[in-house]
């Protein structure tokens, strides 16, 4: 409950373009002025707002005020140097796809004992030790889709999803070609992303490069 009303009276002073004193934020919440005034101490003694002498037209003890301290959202700043990746989405996917690569090429993988192995089985190896979840494999006439779970992504996935599937892209190229170059050559990667718009399934498709058809949406989960 405590955890609550202090939330409350930080979206009070959030919500303000003034400074407010204790007895408006009482006022505000339909809190005992005492009570707020607890909240607000802490909030200053943590770093979340700042205190103010604010005019009074009485005579005695001046009035206090209170403001939120805002912050600069890090998460706007990456989104900010992300968007210097390219001035357009295919060129940030082209980046990203690069970026994949070079995550990939940090991982171990064992060239393949045979010419030309399992691809779904490379694939779902470099996913699962970089933290991706396989949610399902299916393969039709020598492609196969594989339905990941973006979650070591999934917050860069909801501003930026180009560079996510780029990301994942450059993965799987890179895993391909370490493990076999014969599999790299025969199979061309792509990322669809989720038909709802949402920032965490995707479908990976691997296509025989000599019968790649476009890209479509995959079925409804």
């Amino acid at each position: 409950m405590a955890g609550r009303a202090r939330e409350r009276v930080l979206e009070v002073l959030a919500a303000s373009t003034e400074p407010l004193d204790a007895a408006e934020v009482a006022e505000r919440l339909d809190i005992h002025v005492t009570t707020a005034r607890f909240h607000l101490n802490n909030l200053i003694t943590d770093g979340e707002a700042t205190s103010t002498t604010l005019a009074s037209d009485s005579v005695g003890r001046p009035r206090v005020g209170y403001t939120v301290v805002r912050r600069s959202s890090m998460a706007d700043l990456v989104g900010l140097l992300l968007d210097q990746l390219g001035s357009t989405p295919q060129a940030r996917e082209h980046c990203a796809a690069e970026a994949g690569r070079l995550w990939a090429a940090e991982v171990d993988i064992p060239a393949a004992d045979v010419d030309l192995p399992d691809p779904v089985t490379v694939a779902s190896d470099i996913l699962a030790r970089l933290g991706f979840r396989v949610s399902g494999a299916t393969s039709i006439f020598g492609s196969h889709e594989l339905r990941i779970c973006s979650c070591p992504l999934k917050d860069l996935a909801g501003r930026h999803p180009e560079i996510a599937r780029g990301v994942q892209r450059g993965v799987i190229e890179q895993a391909l070609a370490a493990s076999s170059p014969t599999l790299a050559s025969q199979y061309a990667v792509a990322v669809v992303p989720d038909p709802q718009d949402g920032d965490c399934e995707v479908t990976l498709r691997l296509s025989p490069r000599s019968a790649q058809r476009p890209a479509t949406s995959p079925a409804s989960r």
